[in-house]
């Protein structure tokens, strides 16, 4: 059996997993964009060592910083996994980020090589700071899904637009209709953990309060130091505002509260995205 274990950041995913899986020997699979890279360890949540001595814990800390990391790369390094493990035990796919799970559950669409053409012309979009209004008129679809702010994702889908020829929501709906979905080989089952919207944010200024106190600043700014500072991962919840701070233009006084209310903006479109998936069964946590 694989079990995917979705929801809000915040709503306890890896601790209620971590019991499960402890309790019959499972083995538990990241599903996680920030966590799979090395050194983004407390501001991305990532399982310690005392938890990854309590059951085996794959696809954390897989790649560098500077490295790109597809959902397409995800898709793969997650069915070895899954091949190799399905038959002696049971499966929980753990995290919150939907591309990550889409690709896993439903294969990826084999679209043409992005040529250089269409590289430098989403580049020079991007230079422009026309991203998000570029690929609204390409594919409104996807532009509603994501943020302007979101310049990974808008590069992915104006890059598959052009590609294609087509709008990239439209080449991820036949996703639905592949024959290599997850489904059809293996037993699924999809959890999904959600929490009251006041429960929810008081979980996240302690959890935010916590990752402070055990040295947040200090890991960013050891990744400042690394040269990582305009990585992808960088980008993320936690890491951005930190990031903001040690360059000046976030005070002290500010860094945890903008970190809950980017955290809880996260939340809600992650909400949001696994709210469409009817295969969820959802509990109160």
């Amino acid at each position: 059996m694989i079990t995917f274990v979705v929801g809000p950041t915040g709503a306890g995913k890896s601790a209620w997993a971590l019991n499960q899986a402890e309790r019959v020997n499972a083995i538990i699979v990241n599903a996680d964009s920030i966590q799979v890279y090395k050194y983004f360890d407390l501001g991305s949540a990532k399982p310690t060592v005392a938890d990854r001595a309590r059951a085996q814990h794959e696809l954390y800390d897989l790649v560098l910083p500077d490295q790109e990391f597809t959902a397409g790369d995800y898709r793969r390094e997650a069915l070895a996994v899954i091949e190799r493990e399905y038959h002696n035990r049971e499966i929980f796919v753990v995290g919150g980020s939907g591309f990550y799970i889409q690709a896993l559950e439903n294969g990826m669409y084999d679209i043409p090589k992005v040529n250089d053409e269409i590289r430098t012309q989403v580049r020079q979009w991007e230079a422009n700071r026309e991203l998000w209004p570029q690929l609204e008129r390409i594919d409104p679809a996807s532009a509603r899904k994501l943020s302007p702010n979101d310049h990974y994702r808008l590069r992915r889908a104006l890059e598959g637009s052009l590609a294609t020829g087509r709008p990239w929501s439209e080449v991820a709906q036949n996703l639905k209709q592949n024959p290599n979905r997850l489904a059809a080989r293996y037993d699924v089952r999809k959890v999904g953990l959600t929490v009251e919207r006041s429960r929810l944010r008081a979980r996240i200024v302690e959890r935010t309060a916590a990752m402070l106190t055990y040295g947040l600043i200090d890991e960013a700014k050891s990744l400042v130091n690394q040269g990582y500072r305009d990585t992808r991962p960088f980008n993320s919840v936690g890491y951005f505002e930190c990031k903001e701070y040690l360059a000046g233009r976030l005070s002290r006084d500010r860094l945890a509260e903008a970190i809950v209310i980017s955290t809880m903006q996260l939340a809600k479109k992650q909400m949001t995205w696994f709210r469409r998936d009817n295969a969820i069964t959802w509990q109160e946590v």
